[in-house]
């Protein structure tokens, strides 16, 4: 990944629509979400894209922020990939606080309405607007003050109760119901949330990067019985430690995911970048989803990113009995049952690798687009 800085974003192709995506994520982190891969075929498929990121300030370095290290690069636009990036560093921006609901909203309307003359140049530019679930939503109603006749997609990921999100935000979703031309859900789950929606709503499913996971890789692995699981969302270490400690022969890697104590047998990554990420995946035993139960979250059993690479890889992997759905090759087990985690473990052991075919990320952005423009 390279990147240069750029005052502005450049004039789209005449083939391609200008598209702007709003998100807490940075498309140069090492963490790779869904949004990042929809992002980079957008702009492959020849269109032009800018991607906004938001929600950060000084405050975030105190915070162990993934984009940290990005802070002396904020405010400014970089050509990286083919699109326009963007960290827009606030003077501060809310985070969470031991405050009543009513302060915590008013903290982000005021955040909403602070200065930021890229993120109104960019969205007055754009035929399209994608505004991904988080704190992003706070930001509709000024998107479409500026932005009068882009469509406004709002791509729901996660729901925002389920990824702990406040509440207010998730009220501000509501208020600007008006503002918003289409929802965009990754799970089939997730469409009942917003019936009461008068937009249309379409159900658009992760994609997987077929080209680079079927990439030969060397294993990264020094001991010959591995299991790997891969990020931070609702991660449950005492999953971890419950397997750890039944199946020392096993050596468990941790990557991206929240530090904590473990057995000898727990190895415990810095994120990286997804490329580097494969080979743990490739060369694994048994992949781990070790999700904590939370407000409904099995719509994480169509949107889990790394089970849905743990699938098109044919790994056997371990998860929450709401994350299975009616994928073979996931066995689950209900979580504070350690006695169910290990012989969930021990069955997907036991199951052989299948890959099964899955939709690209270049299918899914095309989608996406051709969805968003009605």
């Amino acid at each position: 990944m390279t990147g240069q800085s750029a005052a502005k974003p450049q004039p789209v192709h005449a083939e391609g629509h200008r598209v702007l995506i709003i998100s807490r994520h940075d498309y140069r982190t090492r963490r790779r979400a869904s949004v990042h891969f929809v992002a980079r075929h957008m702009a492959q498929q020849g269109h032009q894209v800018t991607f906004m990121s938001i929600g950060y300030s000084w405050l975030s370095r105190l915070r162990g922020d993934s984009r940290a290290d990005l802070f002396d690069r904020a405010n400014a636009w970089e050509q990286v990939d083919g699109l326009q990036a963007y960290l827009w560093r606030s003077a501060w921006h809310p985070v969470k606080l031991p405050v009543s609901g009513k302060v915590e909203s008013w903290l982000y309307s005021k955040w909403a309405r602070n200065r930021c003359t890229a993120l109104d140049e960019a969205a007055g530019a754009a035929d399209i607007i994608i505004v991904e679930s988080g704190i992003a939503p706070v930001l509709l109603k000024r998107i479409r003050a500026v932005a009068p006749s882009a469509r406004i997609v709002y791509r729901a990921t996660d729901l925002l109760s389920t990824a702990g999100v406040p509440e207010c935000i998730e009220d501000m979703l509501w208020q600007s119901e008006a503002d918003i031309d289409l929802i965009v859900v990754v799970a089939r789950s997730m469409l009942p949330h917003f019936e009461a929606f008068s937009c249309p709503k379409l159900f658009i499913p992760h994609g997987v990067d077929t080209a680079l996971l079927n990439q030969a890789t060397d294993s990264p692995y020094a001991t010959k019985r591995n299991a790997v699981t891969v990020g931070s969302m609702l991660f449950d270490a005492g999953a971890i430690r419950t397997l750890a400690l039944a199946r020392p022969e096993f050596t468990f890697h941790t990557i991206g995911s929240p530090k904590s104590v473990f057995p000898t047998n727990v190895i415990q990554h810095d994120e990286m970048p997804f490329a580097q990420t494969l080979p743990y995946l490739q060369h694994a035993d048994v992949g781990i989803a070790a999700y904590q139960r939370a407000a409904a979250a099995a719509y994480l059993a169509d949107s889990s990113l790394k089970l849905l690479q743990y699938k098109a890889i044919g790994l056997p992997a371990v998860c929450p009995d709401f994350a299975v759905g009616d994928h073979a090759l996931r066995f689950g087990y209900r979580p504070d049952h350690p006695q169910e985690m290990v012989e969930a473990f021990d069955r997907a052991l036991n199951a052989g690798r299948s890959p099964v075919a899955s939709k690209d990320w270049s299918d899914v952005a095309a989608k996406l687009v051709e969805a968003s423009l009605g």
